[in-house]
């Protein structure tokens, strides 16, 4: 089984492009690519080629194909669910009680939806992303075999998209997670509970955002950014191109603090009761 560098486990390939022992220190009983020996590691079969990244990718075209849409074989779904009958639901997913699927939204085979969850029209819940690496001149892609993970009492706005996770990661959207119309969620991204993201906000692959954020219409976290507290809001249009650590307003691009948050900003919702 393929898998991101941090959740690889006993009998897994991973890759790793650096050089820094300490980053792949968890490694135990897999086998790993890379670009140079490594001494000290626990039971791991050493690849050593010249771009780990490409032949990781190259590999993951051999992973048979498991995102599935067959009309005669069914997903799951609770009670007093209401789904249109234009949605398109892939083989395998899984959907609480009280859902409700808008029209023509699609939604891929290993995705998870919580009870109480309402998806709006035209979304698309699996989506594979675009994420490659050149070899000669010609674009190789990742196939991206991870899945999404939507949690209870959730709203996605029509038109929005989520990617799914790279490998065995999974896109994760908390409990009460909110996301208006026109958005674009990453692969791996991570969005705390009763974060709200207003009209089109886009996250990069792999980044996270912690619980009880706010963040603005058109804005943006770029890939692999951490914002890393509670209580952040992200101002229209900005781009958060570095992780926080520290509650506030931010604005601009790249964002950068405006002022510390204390207590309940003006127009902002009362998210904690």
């Amino acid at each position: 089984m393929l898998s991101i560098l941090k959740n690889a486990t006993e009998g897994m390939i991973t890759y790793y492009v650096g050089d820094n022992p300490a980053h792949i220190s968890h490694l135990k009983d897999c086998k790993l690519i890379c670009k140079q020996e490594f001494e000290g590691l626990n039971n791991v079969e050493q690849i050593v080629v010249d771009d780990p990244q490409l032949h990781f990718y190259k590999l993951s075209h051999n992973v048979a194909n498991k995102f599935i849409f067959n009309k005669n074989k069914r997903y799951s779904f609770g009670k007093n669910c209401e789904i249109h009958k234009s949605a398109v639901i892939g083989v395998g997913v899984i959907i609480g009680d009280n859902v409700t699927i808008g029209p023509n939204t699609v939604i891929y085979s290993k995705t998870k939806i919580g009870s109480n969850t309402q998806i709006g029209a035209n979304c698309t819940i699996g989506t594979e992303g675009m994420m490659w690496v050149w070899d000669n001149g010609t674009k190789v892609f990742l196939k991206q075999l991870g899945g999404v993970d939507i949690g209870d009492n959730c709203i996605i706005g029509s038109n929005s998209a989520i990617v799914r996770g790279s490998a065995n990661e999974m896109t994760i959207l908390d409990d009460g997670v909110n996301i208006a119309p026109g958005c674009c969620i990453g692969h791996g991204t991570f969005i705390g509970k009763q974060t709200h993201l207003a009209n089109n906000v886009s996250t990069g692959g792999s980044s996270y955002i912690s619980e009880y954020c706010f963040i603005g219409s058109s804005a943006v976290v770029s890939p692999g950014v951490v914002i890393g507290s509670s209580d952040v809001t992200l101002g229209s249009g900005g781009v958060m191109a570095k992780s926080i650590e520290e509650a506030g307003v931010y604005v601009g691009i790249p964002a950068k603090l405006l002022k510390k948050t204390e207590g309940k900003l003006r127009g902002m919702p009362n998210w904690r009761k």
